[in-house]
């Protein structure tokens, strides 16, 4: 059934409709993109982004769909901002927010008059050279006054002060100033280059405050030329013009997001594909950072061409991890989303299979509309693809097999692959914790001990130093005592006794005691140092906490006859227990 558009806060969830609202008035809707027939697409930022298409027809809301697990067919949060940003009308629900901010101005305005009042006092009073006075000191010891001034009166030095090759030229002859005959540039050069670079980064970012775009941009595509020809030259071990780089970078976002008219929108997307096209920043990582720009501007369907051929002319290496070209695919995803239906969209990424990342849309697609059967296809696939070259992508691919098998209540695979997580996966007790609740949930009752013992046997048998950890967790959630404490003897350490405390020192007290003053004996045997001896003193504050002061005392003695010439460790076992010598 279909919602009437210009109605839909009075047929909708009130719970729903509400915390839709904060979604859209928190900013959460990033983009909208219209696509044709009424067809609307939006972008909403949550944990992950989140995708809705929207089907507007005869002024009812036709269809509605969204990638977010709560949706799973109804109207979620994400629906409802992308409703209100449709239909951008929130008057009703902001006159609250807005008379409070019509107050606060009028509050505010008192201050204001008064201000200008004495500033054109002041100004008055003055004559020129005390003003000239004034502002040649600000421009010395203020270096953001300093950037606003060169900013704001740089037609006076530079009549087209948005000429790219006076500031091309400066950087160059800054460049020049502070290379070696060589063109090296060593590192404190990079440092003074640095500053000076960002003094004329900083007339940048005043030129945007000041809606002065064009002049922003002069300067910013002068550093992105001129900055990345030095810097394969340069000590730049700290990450100087690295930095610069991507401050530039920073500023051109700035001024995407802020309010383009339609020439300086083509102006821009314009700028950004001839520097791609000439390759200006052709093997840096940032050469694609500017179609990646490129795609947020884009509008007109020759814009969307000149994207996608540039796009496509990333070619692939054949190297296995081939970062451009995944770039590249992501880009022309990105291109996609915004331009194409669900169905085009959803063929790109079956052609383009072998990127992982689209691998895992496609799971995560067919697992929201429960094609599971296609889904363990593309994960099956994905193991034997990847079972020479990334375990851990693996791994990925079989926590999704685990979340089907467990939704179609597949139980024979369910424990498999809780037992191959138990076995194989991390020993951290969270994850490992999951594993095991489900599957002593899920094996049968009358067969979990037997099938218990076997898994313990093969922890034992692979003897992997984090095995350890796991055998622990099983021990101490079993109530399996005498076993973590055969365990602990079989592999000693003293964080391990430590470790143990917790569990073993109601019933095995004495025997913490015995394990620790044997442990502490080898450990100052084999280490030498105040820092070593510090953590001996430690361990044996231990024992004396479970009550082993009889043993403490024999220790410490032991430990100062055979180590009379280790002064610090005398020091260190005085502060426990003084002997006397």
């Amino acid at each position: 059934m279909g919602i009437v558009f210009e109605e839909f806060e009075d047929q909708l969830e009130r719970s729903v409709l509400e915390e839709g609202l904060r979604y859209y008035i928190a900013g959460r809707v990033q983009r909208l993109i219209e696509l044709d027939n009424g067809k609307f697409r939006t972008f909403l930022q949550d944990t992950e982004r989140i995708i809705v298409n929207l089907t507007i027809t005869d002024k009812r809301v036709e269809n509605y769909s969204c990638e977010c697990p709560a949706s799973n067919g109804a109207v979620c949060k994400h629906i409802v901002a992308s409703l209100f940003e449709v239909r951008k009308d929130l008057q009703d629900y902001l006159v609250t927010s807005e008379t409070m901010e019509a107050e606060d101005d009028a509050n505010s305005l008192p201050d204001e008059i008064l201000n200008d009042y004495r500033i054109d006092r002041i100004l008055d009073a003055l004559n020129v050279n005390e003003l000239k006075d004034f502002v040649r000191r600000t421009c010395t010891d203020d270096r953001d006054f300093r950037a606003l001034f060169l900013s704001q009166f740089a037609k006076v030095n530079v009549p087209d002060s948005s000429s790219k090759p006076i500031y091309a030229n400066q950087i160059k002859n800054l460049i020049q100033a502070s290379t070696d005959r060589h063109g090296y540039m060593d590192y404190r050069e990079v440092k003074e280059f640095h500053s000076a670079l960002s003094e004329i980064l900083d007339i940048a970012a005043i030129s945007i405050k000041n809606g002065n775009n064009s002049q922003a941009l002069t300067i910013i595509f002068s550093v992105l030329e001129e900055v990345t020809t030095v810097i394969i030259n340069a000590d730049d071990s700290d990450g100087y013009l690295i930095g610069s780089i991507d401050e530039a970078f920073d500023l051109i976002k700035e001024i995407i997001e802020s309010n383009l008219d339609e020439i300086q929108r083509g102006d821009l997307f314009n700028e950004l594909m001839i520097a791609f096209e000439t390759g200006k920043l052709d093997g840096w990582a940032w050469h694609l950072n500017l179609i990646e720009l490129a795609i947020q501007l884009f509008k007109k369907p020759e814009e969307k061409e000149r994207l996608r051929i540039n796009i496509e002319s990333i070619h692939p290496t054949g190297n296995s991890w081939d970062r451009n070209y995944r770039k590249a695919q992501e880009m022309m995803y990105e291109l996609l989303l915004m331009t194409e239906s669900e169905e085009a969209i959803n063929q790109y990424l079956i052609e383009n299979v072998s990127n992982p990342d689209f691998r895992e849309k496609l799971v995560k697609r067919a697992i929201n509309s429960k094609d599971y059967k296609y889904a363990l296809k593309l994960l099956n696939d994905a193991i034997e693809l990847d079972k020479e070259e990334s375990f851990r992508r693996c791994d990925k691919w079989r926590k999704y097999q685990l979340e089907i098998y467990r939704k179609t209540g597949d139980v024979e695979n369910t424990i498999r692959l809780a037992c191959y997580f138990i076995l194989e996966g991390s020993s951290e007790e969270e994850s490992f914790k999951e594993y095991y609740d489900l599957l002593k949930t899920t094996v049968p009752v009358d067969s979990w001990n037997v099938y218990l013992e076997k898994m313990i046997a093969e922890l034992i048998a692979k003897d992997y130093w984090y095995n350890y950890e796991k055998l622990v967790h099983i021990y101490v959630w079993e109530k399996y005592w005498d076993r973590y404490l055969v365990l602990l003897q079989k592999n000693l350490t003293l964080r391990r006794i430590a470790d143990a405390e917790e569990d073993l020192s109601l019933l095995y007290k004495d025997k913490l005691i015995d394990l620790y003053d044997s442990e502490i004996r080898v450990f100052v045997e084999k280490n030498v140092g105040r820092s070593y001896y510090i953590d001996a003193c430690r361990y044996i504050m231990n024992m004396k906490r479970l009550g082993g002061d009889d043993a403490v005392r024999n220790l410490i003695i032991d430990l100062k006859a055979t180590y009379k010439n280790r002064r610090a460790l005398r020091e260190e076992l005085n502060k426990i227990y003084d002997t006397g010598y």
